[in-house]
């Protein structure tokens, strides 16, 4: 073989797609999405207007709950934005007093307290104004709802309302109605319903002795089952043997990692079929072979969407590499522990090996059954078995994370279709050694007889054509054979 000539090959199937509008729009998809969106929402929310309302309460027993139900609303949302910022600024210990100061006093004890370690991050926090104003109007009548939502009457301060809420004593049965002349703003009835609701459930505790409190404490702080793991080993930080969410991180980690290679080697593999099966239409693969090999052909197409899909998946390696990081940096210390002893550098090397070895296997087997194909429905056509294998590969992942140590996915990972995705999701428990190795070298074999096949089935589906070369060479192997 003759390495220039393959990576001529590669580098024709590489700049081909490249050039194209649609590569980049794969490619840069993912980034414009997250900015438009991330722009989007900001946008949104500074577009939001802010609704002013009122409560006619006749019962006299929700305005107040229901103002409280708002505010509380308004202050969880500015205690989340506080959080989101200092999560980038303050220590694990920080952090903690932070919480309980937003949780005992409110966001402006935690802004006070964000201040005083980072006053630039303090002082750049937007202000966000509320989107619901609730005012207070002296003898407000249901007479006067109209008039208030038409613009005939306004508040004290010159605002139209919005909305107004009414509540009615119905027969010692409250009834509310939200009044409004837009037809897609709710108001307060989110508000109401929680209110009316805890109402309903006070009174009928309230009947039988009980308490809405008590009976949510009782579901809640319920004696639940503990999942203990007796192997895992006691830190001197006191951690137990409890099984916690930090100890499902690396399996989530690993099904991150096969479902990746499953996306790759689909996308990649797909792109070797298209290709085959265009140039072979248009006649290109017949001109290459006055003056390349098929082995040449076959290895430098390989390379060449290997390194494509590599560019196309790159911005989505980026975004997880910076997920992992500020997991690891700034996520809870626990799931960051277990998250950086999970990149390891076997974990990686393995990752590696047999990612370009699940490539190398798939790839030659599309470009294989593409070279028999003679147009997009017999490609179709060959290639549903191999993509029903693929399929099949996210039911090893599944199974993987909930019982690494089945026996399907340990047979699995001596299957070449399945090894790769079955492998990745035994190394969190650490498999032994000799059945990587083993696994690898099955893999590796398979690849090798796929890669002598593929040039095989290439040569008499390029000069036989199509599926005609396939009956062709059942014969041919039926001739030799007798």
């Amino acid at each position: 073989m003759n390495l220039r000539r393959i990576a001529l090959i590669a580098r024709r199937d590489f700049l081909g797609y490249v050039r194209t509008l649609g590569f980049w729009i794969t490619v840069l998809g993912p980034v414009i999405g997250i900015i438009l969106g991330t722009l989007g929402i900001s946008i949104a929310n500074s577009a939001e207007p802010t609704r002013y309302v009122s409560i006619l309460d006749e019962t006299g027993r929700y305005e107040q709950l229901i103002i409280e139900d708002v505010n509380d609303r308004q202050d969880w949302l500015e205690s989340e934005k506080i959080k989101l910022g200092a999560k980038f600024v303050m220590t694990p210990e920080q952090f903690a007093t932070l919480e309980t100061k937003l949780e005992n006093d409110g966001p402006e004890a935690g802004k006070t307290y964000l201040q005083s370690i980072s006053p630039d991050l303090a002082a750049r926090l937007p202000e966000t104004p509320p989107t619901l104003v609730i005012l207070d109007i002296e003898d407000l009548t249901s007479e006067d709802i109209k008039p208030y939502l038409s613009g005939e009457k306004t508040t004290p301060n010159g605002q139209r309302l919005d909305g107004i809420l009414e509540i009615k004593d119905n027969a010692g049965t409250p009834e509310a109605r939200f009044y409004s002349d837009r037809p897609g703003f709710e108001g307060l009835i989110n508000n109401a319903n929680r209110i009316l609701r805890r109402d309903n459930l006070d009174k009928y505790f309230g009947e039988t002795g009980l308490t809405r409190q008590g009976y949510s404490d009782a579901y809640n702080k319920y004696p639940a089952v503990t999942l203990i793991n007796p192997f895992k080993k006691v830190t001197v930080d006191g951690g137990g043997q409890t099984v916690t969410l930090a100890d499902r991180v690396p399996y989530f980690l690993a099904a991150g990692l096969s479902f990746f290679l499953w996306l790759t080697v689909f996308s990649g593999a797909y792109m070797l079929l298209m290709s085959m099966v265009e140039e072979k239409v248009n006649k290109a693969l017949e001109m290459m072979l006055a003056s390349t090999r098929f082995t040449e052909i076959l290895f430098g197409k390989l390379l060449g969407v290997a390194a494509l899909t590599v560019a196309s998946m790159l911005p989505w390696v980026i975004m997880g590499g910076i997920g992992i990081f500020l997991l690891i940096v700034l996520g809870d210390p626990a799931i960051s522990s277990a998250l950086a002893g999970s990149v390891t550098p076997g974990m990686i090397i393995t990752f590696i090996c047999f990612f370009i070895l699940g490539y190398l296997f798939y790839g030659s087997l599309f470009m294989a059954l593409g070279s028999l194909a003679e147009s997009m429905q017999d490609a179709q056509t060959l290639v549903t078995p191999v993509l029903l294998m693929l399929t099949m590969c996210l039911f090893v992942v599944s199974t993987g994370i909930s019982n690494p140590d089945s026996g399907l996915i340990k047979a699995a990972s001596f299957i070449p279709v399945s090894a790769p995705f079955a492998i990745l999701m035994r190394l969190p428990n650490d498999p032994p050694l000799w059945e990587i190795w083993l696994s690898a070298f099955i893999l590796l074999a398979s690849t090798i007889l796929v890669i002598w096949g593929a040039s095989k089935l290439f040569r008499h589906g390029i000069l036989s054509g199509g599926l005609k070369g396939l009956k062709t060479l059942i014969s041919f192997g039926r001739i030799k054979s007798s």
